[in-house]
């Protein structure tokens, strides 16, 4: 019965936005955090989570310190061991990249990178915790689903990503993933819309890293930075904006699969099984939430996107840009409950502060 219904509500949805005439305005966009229970195009409603609400359900934000209560140093084999170490990876295109690293093909990573700045706090786990990047420039969400389009990146990211820092795959238990679609032309006032194609993308995405990463316990999603400043139609808005109703509906769909008796039966066939309780997903949450209306402040922290964030093409993140993006990714992790128990140092001592974010 609840399937059924489930259905319904989609087909009713589906019609609705073919049918619906508003016109993308990227001027009039509000942060999906900030946007609550008003509508984006006048048939999405706002909120991280369901109902407006930018607030984890208490089930799955339960769910989620029992996954991280299980995460903890293992050696090459996957086994606990005292001396093993925790993989956190990074997945997803050049915008990953520079903000893990640099992107601009320089070793060691840039100051302002994330890596770089984990690196140097000392409130982060230097012991156990290895954070290395699988973000690749100019990739798309087809590189990481090889189901359907043959990449070979997984071994591409054993190779020259694991294997030089001495680590293996059964080592990788917490990932970072932005996903995006290169050249999109569609927005989501239709069900053949480019987010939409995203939302499926991602699912099979999150499936096979579990299968590839067999030890992989939570997996933190993030959608893209502001696009309003492109030259090109690699990225620019509103796919930008609306690649966070992507991870929404990704998140709802596993908080919702989680409450079945069958994950199996869910409506959506677009996302599957994505169950962390019968291992075919990774245990899901938001990341960092990037996208702001460019110079515009954020009511949540003031987070604004400036032109010189970019670089001449307006859409890939030049150095202060992607320092931004660390910012905020570093920021996440030292207040993420799920993240306490293996990023953050065990010193009785250490006291979580706020990076600045400008």
């Amino acid at each position: 019965m609840q399937a059924g219904l489930m259905r319904t509500v989609f087909l009713v949805l589906s019609l609705a936005l073919s049918s619906t005439a508003f016109a993308v305005d990227p001027g009039t966009k509000f942060p999906i955090n900030q946007l609550g229970a008003g509508p984006y195009n006048g048939v999405l409603f706002g909120g991280l989570y369901a109902n407006g609400s930018n607030n984890m359900p208490a089930d799955h934000a339960a769910a989620g310190l029992q996954q991280a209560a299980l995460i903890g140093p293992l050696d090459q084999n996957g086994n606990a061991s005292p001396a093993g170490k925790v993989v956190f990876l990074s997945i997803g295109s050049g915008e990953v990249e520079r903000i893990m690293c640099s992107g601009w093909g320089s070793r060691p990573c840039e100051p302002g990178s994330f890596i770089a700045m984990a690196g140097a706090d000392r409130r982060v786990n230097h012991k156990s915790l290895v954070i290395l990047n699988a973000g690749r420039e100019r990739t798309d969400y087809r590189a990481w689903t090889p189901i359907d389009y043959g990449s070979p990146i997984y071994e591409t990211v054993r190779l020259d990503t694991l294997m030089p820092a001495g680590v293996t795959e059964k080592q990788v238990q917490v990932v970072w993933i932005q996903l995006a679609t290169n050249n999109p032309t569609k927005t989501m006032v239709t069900p053949a819309g480019d987010a939409w194609v995203l939302k499926q993308a991602m699912a099979t995405t999150l499936k096979l890293l579990r299968t590839t990463y067999p030890n992989l316990r939570i997996a933190y999603l993030s959608s893209r930075v502001y696009g309003g400043y492109a030259t090109t139609s690699w990225n620019p808005e509103p796919y930008a904006y609306e690649s966070g109703f992507t991870i929404r509906f990704v998140l709802i769909g596993q908080i919702d699969e989680a409450r079945l008796e069958n994950p199996g039966s869910y409506w959506d066939s677009r996302l599957g099984d994505i169950d962390y309780r019968d291992g075919s997903a990774p245990w899901l949450a938001w990341g960092p939430y990037l996208w702001a209306d460019g110079p515009t402040p954020r009511q949540s922290d003031g987070a604004t996107w400036a032109r010189e964030d970019f670089e001449a093409d307006g859409e890939s993140l030049s150095p202060k840009g992607a320092q931004k993006g660390a910012r905020q990714l570093l920021n996440f992790l030292l207040s993420e409950p799920t993240a306490r128990t293996w990023f953050l140092t065990s010193s009785p001592n250490t006291r979580q502060r706020s990076v600045r974010s400008d």
